[in-house]
């Protein structure tokens, strides 16, 4: 694995670690983007981001809410005519924050106590957790894209499980456009990290490829229904599948 140290941090700095956070968010919700809670939960949590990881960890976490903005509101009135669109004109809320983003957060955690106790900052170790952090991003990005394309694009819907065609919308569902917009998502989540030096050449394969089979592990359980997995719970469960196959595969390679 190569020795890498991220040219932006961490740690970012006090101006930057709060003023960046607090910008975007208060830019999200005068734009009805976000509710109010997911400002009240996500400016605390871009800030930890800023300073336990960086502008260049942070610039990972910026990217997923961008992407899945973006695409929530991608052809809002469409899905919502088929009955799939997501709740409150697509702005999510603080439990969208958790559920997504506690894993990256956490490995962030773990990366700072590392290195206070004595890790080397471009050890392997410490890229391990990079790519486990970065992993986790491209899995929620990969799952919120392969939805939201699929629910727009897709034509032939089915169940993983089965095969078998299912309704738009159906728990679980997959489709050949919801997948594929999955897969170039995890690609671009672990290309940003390989720009600002998160994750060398193999291990953004490793975060791609993690990120879009933790996805496709998600939606395999999630086609058993939610009433058996809160829809919360399967999206922090992907997310640290995503992390866990991104550091092991960075370590493979």
């Amino acid at each position: 694995m190569e020795e890498l140290i991220p040219p932006l941090g961490p740690p970012a700095g006090w101006p930057w670690a709060l003023g960046v956070p607090l910008a975007i968010g208060l830019a999200a919700w005068s734009l009805r983007a976000v509710r109010r809670s997911a400002f009240l939960a996500g400016v605390p949590l871009g800030i930890l981001v800023a300073r336990l990881g960086g502008l260049s960890g942070f610039a990972v976490l910026l990217a997923f809410f961008l992407l899945g903005t973006i695409l929530t509101r991608l052809g809002y009135t469409v899905k919502e005519a088929r009955g799939v669109a997501e709740p409150m004109g697509g702005r999510r809320g603080a439990s969208h924050v958790a559920a997504n983003c506690a894993a990256g957060l956490l490995l962030l955690l773990i990366r700072d106590i590392a290195v206070r106790l004595g890790a080397s900052p471009a050890g392997d170790a410490v890229g391990l957790l990079w790519a486990a952090f970065v992993g986790s991003f491209a899995a929620a990005a990969s799952d919120t894209s392969s939805s939201e394309i699929g629910q727009l694009l897709g034509r032939h819907p089915v169940s993983p499980r089965t095969l078998r065609p299912v309704p738009v919308g159906t728990e679980g569902a997959v489709s050949v456009e919801g997948l594929l917009a999955g897969l170039a998502a995890a690609i671009l989540i672990g290309g940003l990290a390989f720009a600002v030096r998160l994750v060398d050449g193999p291990g953004w394969v490793a975060v791609a490829l993690a990120g879009f089979l933790g996805n496709v592990l998600e939606s395999l359980t999630g086609s058993w229904g939610r009433r058996t997995f809160p829809h919360g719970w399967l999206n922090f469960a992907n997310t640290a599948v995503g992390a866990a196959l991104a550091a092991a595969g960075a370590a493979l390679f």
